[in-house]
């Protein structure tokens, strides 16, 4: 009787049976999409780099691509990622971005980053991508204008274009997106003031995270943003004037705001700030007046500076200022942390 502990029990041993005659089949790379991925590979001028792009192998196999499962079009490719995990050059990718990318027509992911070697301007193939719905090529070395033919693809919902070598203003087209929530174009050459329209962005969806931190621009923040809702505004280390303050409202529900190492002058007296606010950076710029007291009821706040201004008044004692070191605050003018500290 013994022995009989080690037997399978009937119902399990058919159980068992059925799962191995029903398993998932195994995907098949469509024929069309497998001859452009080879295309692809063979455009840049280091192929090498992709070993497990093996012509022997289904391509849904291959390193960086994803397949769409049986029920959903079989082996059509849906997502081509390559990242440069250490960003060294020699370990990237080398050469210009193939038009073929244009050819996977079923691709909603393309992400391309840290290959310092991947330069030339985006190709116009990039719009014929419906399905397009994220778009990152971040830290390459791209240049040219921002080509306005992105917004053109209907479905794209993020779009990473930072640290690269894109020239010129930003396109006032880029209001044209329609599904956009997360644009970033962040550490370029861009110049020129920011274009008011692409506040219609926020109007479009629900939250929209802008991120235009280190490059050149200039002028007055557009009043056009004032009314927009943003979940994060990245504006630093521009050559931004202007007033800020319309930027602020309690109504708001923006989380992280950075527009320090500008030129902006108002009086932060008048702010009343988001309590949404997770992170504000407002240092390097040419602010006045003293902080509201207000600022103790943002009680997840855990970025805080305004270092670097013409601030005077005592810093609001309480639950959130307290949290910051002196560094956060200093210098400024006459900004003191107690009246026997004041000027």
């Amino acid at each position: 009787m013994a022995a009989l502990n080690h037997l399978v029990p009937i119902p399990l041993l058919g159980l068992f049976f059925f799962f191995f005659l029903v398993s998932p089949p195994t995907l098949a790379c469509d024929a069309g999409d497998r001859a452009t991925l080879l295309k692809i590979k063979a455009r840049f001028l280091n192929p090498g780099k992709f070993t497990s792009w093996d012509e022997s192998v289904d391509c849904c196999t291959w390193y960086g691509v994803t397949c769409s499962y049986p029920q959903d079009n079989g082996g059509r490719v849906t997502s081509l990622k390559y990242y440069n995990m250490d960003g060294a050059a020699s370990s990237g990718l080398f050469g210009r971005l193939p038009d073929e990318l244009g050819d996977l027509s079923f691709l909603g992911v393309l992400a391309l980053g840290n290959h310092p070697n991947v330069y030339g301007v985006l190709p116009l193939t990039l719009t014929r991508l419906t399905s397009l719905s994220i778009l990152y090529l971040f830290n390459n070395s791209l240049y040219g204008a921002l080509p306005s033919f992105l917004t053109q693809i209907p479905s794209l919902a993020m779009l990473n274009l930072s640290f690269n070598k894109f020239r010129g203003p930003i396109p006032p087209e880029f209001s044209n997106f329609s599904s956009l929530h997360y644009l970033n174009l962040e550490a370029n050459d861009l110049e020129g003031v920011i274009p008011s329209t692409i506040a219609s962005l926020s109007k479009s969806v629900l939250s929209v995270s802008l991120f235009l931190s280190h490059n050149r621009l200039s002028g007055d923040i557009p009043a056009e943003l004032w009314a927009s809702n943003w979940r994060s505004l990245y504006l630093s280390h521009n050559n931004l004037t202007g007033d800020a303050t319309a930027l602020f409202s309690v109504n708001k529900t923006i989380s992280y705001m950075d527009l320090s190492y500008n030129k902006l002058e108002f009086d932060i007296t008048r702010i009343h700030f988001p309590i949404t606010l997770l992170k504000l950076s407002l240092q390097n710029n040419k602010i006045t007046g003293s902080i509201p007291a207000q600022i103790n009821q943002l009680s997840e706040l855990f970025i805080f500076n305004v270092s670097y201004n013409q601030l005077c008044g005592i810093i609001p004692a309480g639950p959130v200022m307290d949290r910051f070191d002196d560094t956060h605050f200093f210098p400024n003018k006459c900004l003191c942390r107690s009246k026997e500290t004041c000027p």
